[in-house]
């Protein structure tokens, strides 16, 4: 399984050296979502890849997807430098703005959200029972939307950076993304699959610790001290969770699907994410676990 944490070469390269001032950039704009690749960074704007940064024997380089650009943007460069695309990074924004608004990504630009609720919205983000490591994690046949921490917001828990298990999160925005081969079925019988191969989700649970542990060094969570950088992602007791987002109640789709899941057929608990009084922090006692029809 490829890995997502970078190398020590490219995190150094965004804590002091030459691509510092990404970094800067976007831990300044709340709107601004970076992510780990391995062998490259992602910075996201609406759900959308804004800079791909990767690195050859400490040859660093920026991208921009010019096919963002519209009629009437402003004439951008491809592979800006890292200074250029700091500087120019409002012109950016703006192009992808326009391009989504006739080809919005509403369900990733609502998981950016959750990640920013979660991970560094100050007191906020420390009182959440969840932080997230990585979103769009894609490796041959897993694929998940979010991948979790469950490190409940506790005092005696919160210390103890061994209290850490593994949480997998399906996004779904509108009830329209219930419908068709990647329904809730499709999406459990995946999640069985992966968490069923204990190798395989013993090296996943070890990257994600080391991703989660360069996100706090470079300042992308906020809320801990470095003591508690050094997280150990338990592979025990993993648990799947489910974002149904602008559900309409008075569709019947997603209760219908819900009665459908057979709980006892899984090896985690299926758990339904409640909003927070309209907010996206995710915490246990939101949680509504799936038990089986009497």
């Amino acid at each position: 399984m490829k890995q997502r944490q970078v190398s020590e070469e490219m995190l150094n390269a965004f804590l002091s050296g030459e691509l510092s001032s990404l970094l800067e950039a976007v831990k300044k704009d709340d709107t601004l979502d970076l992510e780990l690749r391995g062998d490259s960074v992602n910075i996201y704007y609406r759900g959308g890849s804004l800079f791909k940064i990767t690195g050859i024997n400490n040859v660093f380089s920026v991208s921009f997807d010019t096919n963002y650009c519209t009629e009437g943007s402003v004439n951008l460069s491809k592979n800006p430098s890292p200074a250029e695309a700091v500087a120019n990074i409002s012109f950016y924004k703006q192009a992808m703005d326009w391009w989504f608004h006739e080809h919005p990504k509403y369900e990733r630009e609502f998981q950016q959200v959750i990640a920013r609720e979660n991970n560094n919205h100050g007191k906020i983000s420390n009182g959440t029972d969840y932080y997230i490591a990585d979103i769009e994690f894609a490796d041959g046949n897993a694929r998940f939307d979010m991948v979790a921490l469950k490190w409940l917001s506790k005092g005696s828990v919160r210390k103890d950076t061994s209290k850490v298990s593994l949480a997998l999160i399906e996004v779904k925005y509108g009830d329209g993304a219930l419908k068709g081969t990647a329904g809730i079925a499709k999406h459990l019988e995946d999640f069985q699959k992966f968490l069923g191969d204990k190798e395989k989700v013993d090296d996943f649970c070890q990257d994600m610790s080391q991703v989660f542990t360069q996100k706090c060094k470079m300042g992308l969570v906020t809320g801990l001290n470095e003591n508690q950088y050094d997280v150990k992602i338990s592979p025990n007791n993993p648990e799947v969770i489910f974002i149904f987002a602008n559900h309409d109640p008075e569709s019947k789709i997603l209760p219908t699907l819900i009665e459908e899941i057979e709980p006892d057929k899984y090896q985690f608990p299926i758990m339904i994410a409640r909003a927070s009084n309209m907010g996206y922090g995710l915490y246990v006692e939101h949680l509504r676990q799936v038990k089986k029809n009497k």
